[in-house]
């Protein structure tokens, strides 16, 4: 699961990262609204841990305007961070799901996420499902016509990445995005890397279903049938043409005027 720090508090920060982090959660910081804003219009959260006030925009306003336009609903949780106790209840009456001191013990924050993100949405899909393929939100088990398949922790990320798309292209930025975080440091080539053990571990399971390369653009998930034919066109044919004699190496040319001469 992933989920959004947006704290005023660039320690508080790193410390509820920190403490996230060592419970399993992958979290992004950030420090100004409006990339806070482009990152949710472009990628999917569990939860977002903020404080009322990030530089000059208010979270009470915010969550008004996500109930106005119906989106309290949309499967993002919200966690209020705010040390004055009728900030907290405002929070609470204007749809955050929870709200928290700011010196809170990290075991409690940890505990509080876990029990926000237990709690039933209309909109959470606890399950990912594309053709065999299944994913399990909660236990990120991914399993195949029912066999587990066994991923490791990053190309789990990387599968469920692909699912909620369910076919369409992800670009190669978006995917690293999703699986390693807004601003963490990674291998140039450790994508490659796990989409390819990806494709061997569907390929055993006998999965219906392959990961596509969008050369330029990304990746998708797409049945093994599409990707073959796809794969049979874009192929350059290679007809086998007899050399000239002219164009014949020398060595080549020498041998078969011995043999010519020998027949003779």
């Amino acid at each position: 699961m992933r989920l959004m720090i947006l704290l005023k508090n660039a320690a508080m920060a790193r410390d509820a990262e920190r403490a996230l982090h060592t419970s399993g959660f992958m979290a992004d910081i950030f420090d100004d609204m409006d990339d806070a804003r482009e990152a949710l219009a472009s990628n999917e959260y569990d939860l977002i841990l903020r404080t009322r006030y990030v530089g000059s925009a208010d979270g009470i306003d915010w969550l008004r305007q996500r109930a106005a336009q119906a989106c309290h609903n949309e499967g993002t949780f919200v966690i209020m961070v705010t040390d004055n106790e009728d900030d907290r209840i405002l929070a609470l009456e204007s749809g955050a799901d929870d709200s928290v001191c700011s010196n809170i013990n990290p075991r409690e924050l940890v505990a509080r996420v876990r029990a926000v993100l237990r709690r039933p949405r209309g909109t959470i899909i606890d399950l990912h499902q594309y053709e065999d393929l299944t994913l399990c939100k909660q236990s990120r088990e991914v399993r195949v016509s029912g066999a587990l398949l066994p991923l490791q922790r990053r190309e789990t990320d990387v599968l469920e990445a692909l699912l909620r798309r369910q076919g369409r292209v992800v670009s190669r930025s978006g995917l690293e995005h999703d699986v390693y975080g807004a601003h963490a440091a990674y291998c140039p080539n450790s994508l490659e890397v796990r989409v390819s053990r990806i494709r061997r571990q569907l390929m055993n399971a006998d999965s219906s279903l392959t990961i596509e390369t969008v050369r330029g653009v990304g990746y998708r998930l797409v049945s093994r049938e599409a990707a073959g034919a796809r794969a049979c066109v874009a192929r350059p044919r290679h007809d086998r043409v007899a050399p000239s004699a002219s164009a014949r190496t020398p060595a080549v040319a020498k041998r078969a005027t011995a043999r010519a001469l020998c027949s003779a």
